[in-house]
């Protein structure tokens, strides 16, 4: 994908990453959170069919009151039902052993009724939970709950993963004491195989006022090469590699508020965030969240559904496409124009391209090349894929387009502000005479 903008450029310049198109696509990248009062049961079937892969239980609120055994297995049970893995957070206010009792809970006594649950937090954004202290404090204030919590919850089963700090924001200076710096809780447990931490996890609600598919999506892309970056730097350190190695996630994320996340531009932001997982290895990104505050547009209606007519939002869709379509291997996708975002996935015989158009302004001819190639003048996008064919269409002004190759059939699936704004589904079609 072209990033837009050249600080943006000029960042990832300087940066070393991966090697593009050797990515593997995580089976737990699309998710989202459960709020601290059951959504019921429509939001859990209209969840079930956005695809989602990982459900996170947490959140301030729930941090500061968690919810009895009762309620949280009752939860449990419906993400599973739902087909989705779950993260289950425990409450920095308790004790060690009220985390560990938890994982014993679910692990232990449960197994059998549900499946072990393998992913866990501990906390959520304790820094701004704190008061927003000085950053060159928090390292120590993280590090004097997050062992003796970590290390009772893995004393009771020590094949789960753990993840943290669920900072609000990439804070990097608490960031890097806390992973390998001098409030390291990325080392191992004294006397025992297995780590402290085994993920690097942070929330993000971008607070800039402009259209959340560039400035959002730009704000988002710097913070994500600074969390690959940096457990690369501290697998290294450590010589943590295979299922040791640290793995990373976006715990939460949206726009600033209702009325922002009721946009178009915020679904093509979850778009550009979902690529930007894929080609930097998340392990899950989970949106906050399933519903909230009625779907009303307003204050804190972080939903994925709109509350007037329990309708799919442009977040939800964008999820959508990526959760059912977008597996195997990242492909990387260039372009000419800053307006679009091209990417895509390739698995087995199966290739899907997104192509974003976040512009405005007349409708636009385009060529999408599927094999690297010298495109020559005009509105060419690149996937480096193992076809060599040539896509040719048209594409709208706001709108996104998701196309899947299987041999000489070509499905496309179109989706615009408009639908948006009126309520409607993408649209399905072939599109197998565009192809050359």
């Amino acid at each position: 994908m072209k990033k837009n903008g050249s600080s943006i450029i000029a960042f990832a310049l300087v940066i070393i990453v991966c090697s593009a198109n050797s990515q593997s696509i995580s089976p737990r990248l699309v998710g989202t959170n459960v709020w601290y009062f059951d959504p019921g049961a429509q939001v859990w079937d209209l969840t079930k069919q956005s695809g989602v892969q990982t459900i996170r239980i947490g959140g301030h609120a729930y941090d500061r009151k968690l919810p009895d055994n009762a309620t949280l297995l009752d939860w449990v049970k419906k993400i599973q039902e739902v087909g989705a893995e779950t993260v289950l957070q425990v409450s920095q206010y308790g004790t060690a052993e009220d985390a560990a009792n938890l994982v014993r809970f679910f692990n232990i006594e449960k197994k059998g009724e549900v499946d072990p649950i393998k992913y866990w937090n501990i906390g959520n954004e304790p820094w701004l939970q704190a008061g927003r202290p000085n950053h060159d404090t928090v390292g120590q204030m993280v590090e004097r709950y997050f062992k003796p919590f970590a290390a009772a919850m893995k004393a009771v089963d020590p094949t789960i993963k753990i993840y943290g700090p669920n900072f609000c924001d990439f804070l990097e200076t608490p960031i890097n004491d806390l992973f390998g710096g001098k409030n390291d809780i990325t080392i191992k447990v004294p006397g025992k195989d297995y780590y402290y931490c085994d993920g690097l996890a942070f929330h993000r609600y971008p607070q800039g006022d402009g259209d959340p598919a560039i400035e959002g999506a730009n704000d988002f892309y710097e913070r994500i090469v600074k969390a690959r970056n940096k457990i690369d730097q501290v697998n290294a350190q450590h010589n943590r590699t295979g299922d040791n190695a640290l793995i990373w996630g976006i715990g939460e994320y949206n726009s600033k508020g209702g009325p922002e996340v009721h946009t178009w531009g915020n679904g093509q932001m979850f778009g550009a965030v979902l690529g930007w997982c894929m080609e930097y290895e998340a392990m899950f990104a989970t949106s906050w969240s399933m519903f909230e505050h009625g779907g009303s547009r307003t204050g804190t209606d972080f939903s994925f559904i709109d509350g007037a007519n329990m309708t799919p939002r442009a977040s939800y869709r964008h999820m959508e496409f990526v959760a059912k379509y977008f597996t195997g291997n990242f492909v990387k996708g260039t372009t000419p124009d800053d307006d679009f975002i091209v990417y895509g996935a390739q698995d087995g015989d199966q290739l899907s391209v997104m192509i974003m158009n976040r512009g405005f302004g007349e409708p636009k001819n385009y060529s999408l090349y599927l094999r690297e190639t010298d495109a020559g003048t005009g509105l060419n996008f690149v996937i480096d894929s193992k076809r060599e064919d040539v896509y040719r269409d048209v594409i709208q002004e706001r709108s996104t387009q998701v196309l899947i190759f299987n041999g000489k059939e070509v499905t496309k699936i179109n989706y615009t502000n408009k639908d948006f704004e009126n309520e409607r589904p993408p649209v399905y079609s072939r599109a197998t005479s565009n192809l050359r």
